[in-house]
């Protein structure tokens, strides 16, 4: 059993979604809720109503990068989007599906909503597409517009991706790589990544809105076409990451 769990940031009509797979129905309970965001390292966490019996073996002392953890002290919900790992040991329950960057300029006071998250059905033949190559997908909020993004763990490596569906088109963009710099070494190392995407159809070297280098691509409005252009860009980033 899993679920998905959205959580709102108010004031700025955007969203992230948890898929949870551990104590579920002990979420499910708590829900909806209110909570306030603490930023520590690169974590975001909140107090939540959520009890979990857990034993010691339950317990975790490493965190992935994209891993969802609940923190006994606080019962805070835990989102590790870098290198920071827990303070003390804590109940891991499952991933982000968006991509990590979406959090980075998440700041501490933020109030959010906590509610169990319903897919945008307009989107549904997209992230079904996504499903077959085994993502799992949901429809965040973006600056108040629903958008598609999906995750799966493959071999170890977090693989994630943000669609936005127009009526032109779709753009495909992955999770930040790097942050983009224009020092020799760091435009010789673009060169040979972009030699690498140019072996790919779909799948290029691109720069985010942020300023971080990421794998994108785009599709026609085309189930076919999108599924191999995702396809692209899965492999572009195994070579990468």
């Amino acid at each position: 059993m899993h679920m998905l769990l959205e959580i709102v940031f108010k004031e700025l009509n955007t969203s992230v979604v948890v898929n949870l797979e551990k104590s579920v129905e002990e979420v499910r309970r708590a829900l909806p809720f209110t909570s306030t965001v603490d930023v520590w390292k690169q974590e975001i966490y909140f107090p939540t109503p959520i009890d979990i019996s857990y034993a010691n073996k339950d317990l975790a002392y490493k965190a992935r990068i994209g891993s969802v953890h609940w923190w006994p002290p606080q019962k805070a919900l835990c989102i590790f989007y870098g290198l920071s790992h827990q303070y003390t040991p804590t109940v891991e329950l499952g991933d982000l599906v968006d991509p990590v960057n979406v959090l980075f300029d998440i700041e501490s006071g933020v109030a959010v909503d906590v509610i169990e998250h319903k897919r945008e059905p307009s989107l549904a033949k997209f992230g079904e597409v996504l499903e077959r190559r085994g993502f799992t997908w949901s429809t965040p909020l973006r600056n108040g517009k629903r958008v598609l993004v999906a995750y799966k763990i493959a071999k170890g490596k977090r693989i994630s991706v943000e669609g936005s569906v127009e009526p032109y088109g779709i753009y495909i963009e992955s999770e930040g790589i790097a942050e983009f710099s224009t020092d020799l070494a760091s435009i010789r190392e673009l060169s040979i990544l972009r030699e690498v995407s140019s072996r790919h159809r779909y799948a290029r070297i691109d720069l985010a809105e942020n300023g971080l280098i990421v794998v994108s691509a785009c599709s026609r409005h085309d189930e076919e076409e999108l599924e191999k252009a995702v396809e692209d860009v899965e492999e572009l980033l195994k070579n990468l990451i």
